[in-house]
């Protein structure tokens, strides 16, 4: 699923060279990012848990739950990175009932991954 053009501005465009934090564990949410090229380590306590590539997208549980970060995102590789906000994130939400499922899939398939992981 592609986000609407006007998220994809080059105006609104962030690009993030390799080893540069995008956030940490326990700051303040209030943006999600969707990576247009390149890739994100999520880290947990010092382990990556995952790398999210090209049209996959990270940050969004704590725009959903209105809470500190979980984890800490870093650049794998220089990335270009399309950020929204909450206001852009309910307005889709809203507007666009299959991003609402693009994203509850993309979260089931992150819990589906945790579960096999806590299994090992």
């Amino acid at each position: 699923m592609k986000l609407p053009e006007v998220f994809a501005s080059p105006a609104n465009v962030r690009s993030v060279l390799q080893g540069t934090p995008i956030f940490n564990a326990g700051d303040d949410s209030g943006e999600m990012f969707v990576v247009q090229s390149g890739e994100v380590d999520i880290v947990i306590k010092g382990v990556v848990v995952e790398t999210v590539g090209p049209e996959g997208f990270f940050g969004e549980i704590s725009l959903i739950e209105d809470s500190e970060r979980s984890a800490d995102a870093i650049a794998r590789t220089d990335c270009k990175l399309l950020p929204v906000n909450r206001h852009h994130f309910l307005y889709m939400v809203d507007e666009m009932p299959q991003f609402a499922l693009h994203v509850m899939k993309g979260m089931a398939d992150r819990l589906r991954k945790a579960d096999k992981r806590a299994e090992v």
